[in-house]
């Protein structure tokens, strides 16, 4: 029998499930959808975290590092009480090194 998954579930604090990053999000419930704290374990940075929605099936939300202007897009989406699956979209600055 498959489970229903429970928005409540998001809440609490996240890492990746084998610890290779640095990144802790924290997510708490904010009115009718949730609030997300994300920082850095190595130094307690503290990440900007904006455009935060819930549609109801994915927490979406943008987080800016300001020590390096490092910018992603995340998509968290519950499988189960303990884990989620995170779609993450990054920006990075690129240069042309030749022209054909």
């Amino acid at each position: 029998m498959k489970h229903e998954i429970k928005k409540d579930w998001l809440v609490g604090r996240w890492q990746t499930a084998d610890e290779d990053s640095f990144v802790i999000l924290e997510i708490s419930k904010a009115g009718k959808g949730f609030e997300v704290r994300a920082y850095s374990k190595d130094d307690n940075e503290e990440f900007v975290v904006s455009k935060t929605k819930w549609d109801g099936k994915v927490l979406r939300f943008e987080t800016h590092v300001p020590s390096n202007n490092y910018r992603t897009r995340n998509c968290l989406k519950l499988i189960s009480r303990t884990r989620l699956i995170q779609e993450l979209t990054f920006w990075e600055p690129w240069k042309k090194v030749a022209v054909k």
